[in-house]
């Protein structure tokens, strides 16, 4: 079945709600999609993109004055100056996500199947289990300008494993914060910042090696998805934080499990 409004509106609301806890949106837009029986298409391809563009707006705007205060500690301090969040922080957790995915584009096009959707839930489920049961008891570090460029860049490290979908960006980025001793509500917060070039860079580059295939049909469609998955996205962004924030890691990997569970089972 092509792209539709009823299938466009289902898996924009999907997008939307699963962006913002450790259960990897993509992983989710993948199984739904075989559940409605979705042709996967170039129209396709570029919807998905659209809609995660849409949550990734959401994620800007929330942030919006954590991200000016790092472009003012850019301007105001020393572009090396350590003790401030500056934008060298975030490019520095950028550079092994470019990296590999430079390298391996091709290869990470095709990752989009069932059987490693299950192998990426488990991955993520292992990595949440880990940070839950070895994380230091004490956090070392309680605010986002005293994570050191080495942390920077082993949580850039982790953030490549979210190419395998079902891992969970957030999740594989939490995941190492937390093992790092960084508090929990400052590891989400850096965890979404850091996420924000890389999805707007990666998809960006995407629509514009794809924007011939829009037409008068696909762009209400592409628009409808955008809107959507935008205005639900900043709608429980704040409650979502809140859930990542305060309940146990193991109801994330319970869902994880049983998602793995129904995919073994139905559809793969």
């Amino acid at each position: 079945m092509l792209l539709n409004y009823f299938s466009c509106i289902i898996l924009s609301i999907i997008q939307g709600l699963t962006e913002f806890l450790p259960i990897s949106s993509n992983a989710h837009i993948i199984i739904f999609s075989k559940i409605l029986n979705i042709i996967e298409n170039n129209n396709f391809k570029f919807f998905k993109i659209i809609i995660q563009l849409g949550s990734s707006l959401a994620i800007l705007i929330f942030f919006w004055h954590k991200i000016i205060k790092i472009i003012s500690n850019t301007i105001k301090y020393n572009f090396f100056f350590k003790k401030k969040t500056n934008i060298f922080h975030i490019f520095i957790s950028m550079l092994p996500i470019i990296f590999i995915g430079l390298i391996f584009y091709k290869n990470i096009k095709m990752i989009n199947n069932i059987n490693y959707i299950i192998y990426g839930l488990l991955i993520g489920s292992i990595l949440l289990y880990i940070s839950e049961k070895f994380k230091p008891i004490k956090y070392k570090i309680n605010s986002i300008d005293y994570i050191s460029y080495i942390n920077n860049f082993f949580i850039g490290c982790f953030q490549c494993l979210a190419l395998l979908p079902g891992v969970s960006r957030l999740g594989a980025t939490l995941s190492i914060s937390l093992l790092l001793g960084i508090k929990r509500t400052v590891a989400t917060k850096f965890c979404f910042i850091i996420s924000i070039p890389i999805i707007f860079g990666a998809n960006l580059l995407e629509l514009y090696k794809n924007y011939t295939i829009i037409n008068f049909y696909n762009i209400k469609i592409f628009f409808i998805g955008f809107l959507i998955s935008f205005f639900i996205s900043l709608i429980i962004i704040k409650k979502f934080i809140y859930i990542i924030n305060n309940i146990a890691f193991k109801w994330f990997i319970l869902y994880r499990l049983f998602l793995i569970i129904i995919l073994l089972l139905f559809l793969n």
